[in-house]
């Protein structure tokens, strides 16, 4: 088991615990709302999002008008950002995209088939006071190797703040406060099933409403 990530899951769900359990939730105000960015994510393999389906269905029986349930097609890893819709850019966020496009593109295809694939289980579900996450682990830390690779080797801009150091996809965000937290606790206590997927490719998308409801895919690699 991956020490590093189990750690970091085990403080993330200390920490929102109470929070949650207290109702004292975030809704989110930016669903569906336009944004402009360019990001690396993997999707889930049809098992995972059949599991993460299965989930939100029970969820949403709990909590019929509360959650804001990522559909299927959607649900994806964010593995990490290039350009970052939340963070600031002197030139604007096309503008910061065109500027490197064309040698980000050359040298992503470059990788093509040149790197490891890796298998990841998804092990924690985590309520946390934004999201209902569900947290996954690696052997021996590919997914942040990978990451380390990337930023070595592409032109990510440097006013890009925002940098993914564990691996997870949203299962769903707030509408609105819930009508029973506890009751949703000891469904996702009871759900802590591993499922394992391999991660065999990378896609490079632009994102055009959040959160990733609407992309445009620019280029995709894979991992031996």
């Amino acid at each position: 088991m991956n020490q590093r990530l189990t750690e970091i899951y085990d403080m993330m769900a200390t920490e929102h615990r109470d929070k949650f359990l207290a109702n004292d939730i975030e809704s989110d105000a930016m669903w569906g709302k336009p944004i402009k960015g360019v990001t690396l994510q993997i999707d889930l393999s049809e098992e995972v999002r059949g599991a993460v389906c299965n989930l939100q269905e029970k969820l949403s029986k709990l909590e019929p008008e509360a959650l804001l349930l990522t559909p299927r097609p959607f649900q994806h890893i964010s593995f990490n950002q290039v350009v970052y819709w939340g963070d600031t850019y002197n030139l604007g966020y096309d503008e910061t995209w065109t500027a490197i496009k064309k040698d980000f593109l050359a040298k992503f295809q470059n990788l093509d088939n040149g790197l490891p694939s890796f298998t990841i289980s998804f092990v924690k579900l985590i309520p946390m006071a934004s999201a209902i996450i569900w947290c996954a682990v690696d052997e021996h830390d590919e997914m942040q190797k990978l990451r380390a690779t990337f930023k070595e080797r592409l032109p990510f801009p440097g006013e890009t703040t925002r940098e993914n150091t564990f691996i997870h996809t949203t299962v769903a965000r707030y509408k609105t406060k819930l009508r029973d937290p506890h009751r949703v606790f000891q469904l996702l206590e009871k759900h802590q099933m591993p499922i394992t997927m391999k991660v065999k490719k990378v896609i490079l998308r632009k994102e055009n409403q959040y959160p990733s409801l609407y992309t445009t895919e620019l280029a995709r690699i894979r991992l031996q």
